[in-house]
């Protein structure tokens, strides 16, 4: 019957959306109206009953049926050409159109000769109809249901399925009363309905039971080896102080040493702008906007603003707004813009933990494009992001990610201007460094533009890493993809008060923190271990940037003795310590000046370098985030998967185009 992928975990994607009203036909063409009379079917032009047969002959099948109930056989033709023009399915561009879908699934039931049913909330899954599958609730295109005594199979056809459907009917008559149509939102919400705590469970478990050993909730596990090196070193330091003292300084230097020579010459490194070719609309691909939101209702008109400005085909755009099940403020704002294409609503159940990678994984299963991309609540992205985006996968099919760069939009106070500068050094000096070098790149956390199927097969974000995009980054390199950085901008807004502030850079640095963890097990399998330069990289961006943090007053204070001892005519006793501890000033100064260089770069590549004379101001900026990485590490064994919220909506100043007004 073309149900090859049996109904398995569902969603329900549009609140309310299997009653809904049918649109006003938009499309009236003068030419050609079509005169129905007792049966017989006539064209005011003149054409013969043969010739318009014809005519429907030559439709394709998932819209021929609609000439046979009233709809001009020349709007058809009008979108059967637009859907061979865009390679799409003419189903999928005549509801583009403003035709509901209540309405072609119902005269598609009556065409068939089959009852069409929008309401199973009386019927009952039917557990043993097939294996369950996330494959189910995407395509959402059969299940089997027992209502009373009668068990039926409730399908909404593919188009390539309706000629073989028909076939099957016309072999087999008695077949039609076992069969019933429904619109694929009435099936989805279905599914939900009975398969939503399944899809939970797949959701929160789907890393942690296809590979252990890379996911963050099982930090901790196994640290019995690195404790027994601790409690050695920690003895080691009570018979030999001095001895221990040269061995930990020469081991920071080498470790740190690292760090300065990545970030030094990322910081002169001109990376080579990526060849992005524009893609015709016809060879696009099917795209998936995921947008995962939690206490946002402030903030949704302006996010839907920027979702409609997206220049992409309308029929192979889906935009998933991400919620909530317990956020009803969020849904309900949410909910007056579903049910206008491309915008859908999905409704995550509160089950820990309650992260973003979680929701967005949970959604993962009712992406239909063939590409995602993850958008934040405050995020305003250049209209042509997407087109650019697939154009760089076209060009390289071994990218397994395109990262968007990342720039605030406003700077009103100093946090927000601080903000900038470490925006601007990241994500248009340091990422389009590590990627010409094809090195794991530390995900930003959004404008992340992903391969579904890829995807899927390296089980998608990790439900317990609260700074998911930088994992994520690291796993694609053990899986043997390259991520590349994007000529498109996405605006954000920044932090405008160290309150707001923070709860997010502790958030990040604590997830930081756990994908650290993760690249430190030993239990990874020797085929998705990291290349040598690879694990230079992650510990040289990641673990020297963490620990870097954490020593960091220790850094300041050890300065002020050298300098104090050294005007008082005290200097270091130890054959090695005062070359050990030049060194280490020596690291330290490259690493200010990689960051000022970086700085000065990003800012006069974003157009910002009226901020410039802030950069002086970093290492005030560094003693703040020492503040969050203690704060983060004493998160990380109290509760390590608590997703600490970022307020958005708290800027005033943000100065990217305004398209709110205009919906």
């Amino acid at each position: 019957m073309g149900c090859e992928k049996t109904a398995r975990m569902g969603g329900d994607l549009r609140a309310g959306a299997a009653q809904q009203a049918d649109y006003v036909d938009l499309y009236r063409l003068g030419r050609a109206g079509f005169d129905r009379r007792a049966n017989a079917w006539r064209y005011s032009s003149g054409r013969t009953q043969e010739e318009q047969h014809g005519a429907i002959a030559r439709l394709p099948a998932d819209i021929a049926f609609l000439a046979r109930h009233g709809i001009s056989v020349e709007r058809l033709r009008l979108v059967a050409q637009t859907a061979a023009d865009s390679r799409t399915a003419a189903s999928h561009e005549i509801m583009a159109t403003g035709f509901g879908l209540r309405r072609y699934w119902s005269l598609l039931a009556k065409d068939l000769g089959l009852p069409f049913i929008d309401d199973l909330s009386a019927a009952k899954i039917v557990a043993n109809a097939g294996l369950l599958t996330v494959d189910a609730v995407r395509s959402a295109s059969c299940v089997m249901v027992r209502r009373g005594i009668t068990t039926f199979l409730v399908l909404a056809p593919q188009p390539h399925q309706i000629p073989l459907l028909r076939r099957r009917l016309a072999e087999t008559p008695a077949l039609a009363a076992r069969l019933r149509i429904a619109t694929p939102e009435t099936i989805r919400a279905f599914l939900v309905a009975n398969r939503h705590a399944a899809l939970s469970r797949y959701a929160i478990g789907r890393l942690a039971r296809v590979q252990p050993s890379l996911s963050a909730s099982r930090i901790g596990k196994g640290a019995r080896g690195r404790m027994l090196l601790v409690a050695a070193a920690l003895g080691l330091t009570q018979l030999a102080p001095l001895i221990a003292l040269e061995a930990m300084a020469l081991g920071a230097w080498l470790f740190f040493v690292n760090c300065s020579i990545w970030r030094l010459a990322a910081a002169f490194h001109r990376a080579r702008p990526p060849r992005v070719e524009p893609v015709a609309d016809p060879e696009l691909p099917t795209y998936t906007v995921l947008v995962p939101l939690y206490r946002e209702a402030a903030v949704v008109p302006d996010l839907i603003a920027h979702m409609k400005r997206i220049d992409y085909p309308a029929t192979k755009l889906q935009v998933l707004v991400i919620v909530e099940d317990d956020d009803d403020a969020t849904r309900k704002a949410v909910a007056r813009y579903v049910g206008a294409p491309p915008i859908e609503m999905i409704s995550v159940p509160p089950a820990g933990p309650r992260t973003k990678p979680k929701a967005l994984t949970y959604a993962l299963a009712f992406a239909r494009g063939d590409y995602v991309v993850v958008f934040d609540a405050e995020d305003r992205p250049e209209p042509d992001q997407l087109r650019k985006a697939a154009a760089a996968f076209r060009e390289r099919p071994d990218l397994g990610c395109v990262q968007a760069r990342l720039t605030p939009d406003n700077q009103g106070t100093w946090f927000a201007r601080m903000f900038t500068l470490e925006y601007a050094a990241n994500f248009d000096v340091l990422l389009p460094a590590l990627a010409d070098w094809r090195v794991p790149l530390p995900l930003g956390g959004t404008s992340n533009h992903f391969p579904r199927a890829l995807l899927e097969k390296v089980a998608a974000w990790d439900p317990y890493n609260v700074t998911e995009d930088a994992d994520l980054g690291v796993r694609l390199a053990r899986f043997g993809y390259h991520c590349a950085t994007l000529p498109s901008r996405t605006y954000e807004e920044a932090p405008v008060t160290f309150r707001q502030w923070l709860p997010q850079r502790r958030r990040w640095i604590k997830g930081w923190m756990q994908t650290i963890a993760v690249c430190l097990s030993k239990e990874i399998p020797s085929g998705l271990r990291l290349r040598l330069k690879d694990q230079l990289v992650v510990h040289a961006i990641l673990s020297a940037g963490v620990l870097g943090l954490l020593l960091y007053p220790v850094s300041w204070a050890l300065l002020a003795i050298a300098i104090a001892n050294g005007l008082g005519g005290i200097w270091p006793s130890g054959p090695y310590l005062w070359v050990f501890l030049a060194l280490g000033f020596g690291n330290f100064a490259a690493v200010i000046i990689a960051a000022a260089t970086s700085a000065a770069r990003g800012l006069n590549a974003t157009g910002a370098l009226r901020l410039a004379w802030h950069i002086p101001l970093l290492p005030v900026y560094w003693a703040l985030m020492s503040i969050a990485a203690w704060q983060a590490l004493f998160q990380l064994f109290r509760r390590p998967s608590e997703w600490e919220k970022t307020s958005h909506g708290v800027a005033r100043d943000r100065c990217s185009r305004r398209v709110a007004s205009r919906l």
